[in-house]
């Protein structure tokens, strides 16, 4: 009996991660329970899906299932499980079988809100009655180990602000009971410092020592994306001079930085603006919307970029003719596109306006300039081979008369 063709694993993979789906869309309970029911079909399956569905269990657009931290907890070591039991007050079994895969070595994202906030709700189910205010640090601890200890290649963190409907009433309250300079430890940050997109909300600000940590851990950010817009009205938190410092730090501690997006941001902007000059050799794309420049004194940064194709200033505030002069005139070769949206309600800059249409155009004309240098190259070759098409024709006739020749002889 001859053997069934089989999909190659690669092919599998593609199919799986097609209904899975990518980071950003949501992920709907009726594709998850069909790669659930993908698992059972046989093993070859199932090695392949399992990677996938545990890429991004922490999903911001998706239902909190705390049993992924019981998982994750059974492959602890037993000394940890005993740890986890007596100091944290934490009802835990220590007799958990072995599991079927090393389910730590397949994160790739790490929403750390999600993870966070699941890590609460597991907590306060399975505790014991007596309080222990470093049960949550903890569990953080021995996870962040556990993911580290399995290679775990997370390429995108992010830390989102929690909604405030889904927010329980002691969210902001356990998050003070953690320390998060545990990020800096050689037996956690192995696994933080391959990250290459980095997303930071506003609740990020509301982390002790978070931002030091990941400006320590966090190196080889390619892209980096802050979005501070907040409700003041529910806002837990307040900006200062040393979040501000310490944010400018993260931007000047990266190898290879590559795309800068700051958005909803007012005060202390000046320290950014200055950090992206260790940044000039790599910075590709620059993007800042509903951002207030009071206090900056020069987009000098900017004109060092030579390698940056996009700009973009959108509903930004208090741009002065000194601060954007050092643009105008700089050569910056491989510049495609200059965004910039003037707000009637918050005049930008007319010049700088004026200059971004000019850059714009130039990049078109450009691009112009090579369709008619193409199209001419083109007419060239038609009019030569018009020219020459007699000459042609009659050396094929005299060819074909000395073959036929031959032929009949």
């Amino acid at each position: 009996m001859a053997t069934q063709p089989q999909l190659p694993p690669e092919v599998l993979k593609n199919i799986f991660q097609k209904i899975y789906g990518n980071r950003g869309c949501y992920r709907s309970d009726k594709n998850l329970n069909d790669l659930y029911s993908c698992l059972l079909v046989n093993k070859r399956w199932c090695v392949n899906v399992v990677p996938i569905l545990w890429s991004a269990v922490f999903y911001p657009i998706q239902t909190i299932r705390i049993g992924v931290i019981t998982t994750y907890l059974s492959c602890l070591s037993l000394e940890k499980r005993k740890i986890l039991q007596n100091q944290a007050g934490i009802n835990i079994p220590t007799n958990y079988d072995k599991t079927t895969f090393r389910y730590a070595t397949y994160l790739t994202e790490l929403n750390f809100e999600k993870f966070l906030k699941t890590i609460f709700l597991w907590s306060k189910k399975n505790r014991k009655p007596y309080r222990n205010t470093k049960r949550n640090e903890i569990i953080v601890q021995y996870l962040l180990e556990l993911f580290s200890s399995n290679c775990a290649k997370i390429k995108y963190f992010a830390m989102n602000n929690v909604p405030n409907y889904l927010l329980n009433d002691d969210y902001f309250d356990n998050l003070k009971t953690i320390d998060f300079k545990l990020l800096r430890e050689p037996n956690i940050r192995n696994c933080l410092s391959n990250v290459k997109e980095l997303r930071l909300e506003w609740d990020a600000l509301a982390l002790d020592g978070f931002l030091n940590s990941i400006g320590y851990t966090c190196r080889s950010l390619e892209v980096l994306d802050t979005n501070f817009a907040h409700d003041p009205e529910f806002s837990n938190l307040f900006i200062n001079k040393q979040q501000a410092e310490e944010l400018a730090m993260l931007i000047s501690s990266q190898s290879n930085l590559q795309k800068f997006i700051l958005q909803d941001y007012r005060y202390y902007t000046h320290f950014f603006i200055n950090s992206l000059y260790t940044q000039t050799h790599s910075l590709k794309e620059i993007e800042f919307y509903s951002v207030d420049f009071l206090g900056c004194v020069s987009f000098e940064v900017f004109k060092h970029c030579s390698l940056i194709t996009n700009i973009t200033f959108e509903d930004c505030e208090n741009i002065t003719l000194d601060m954007a002069k050092p643009l105008f005139n700089s050569p910056l070769p491989n510049l495609k596109n200059v965004h910039v949206y003037n707000n009637p309600d918050h005049p930008i800059c007319e010049d700088l306006v004026l200059w971004a249409d000019k850059k714009n155009f130039k990049g078109k004309w450009w691009e112009i300039k090579i369709t008619t240098k193409k199209i001419k190259y083109s007419f060239s070759i038609i009019i030569i081979c018009w020219y020459f098409t007699p000459l042609i024709v009659n050396i094929v006739k005299i060819l074909f008369k000395i073959l036929l020749a031959n032929l009949i002889y």
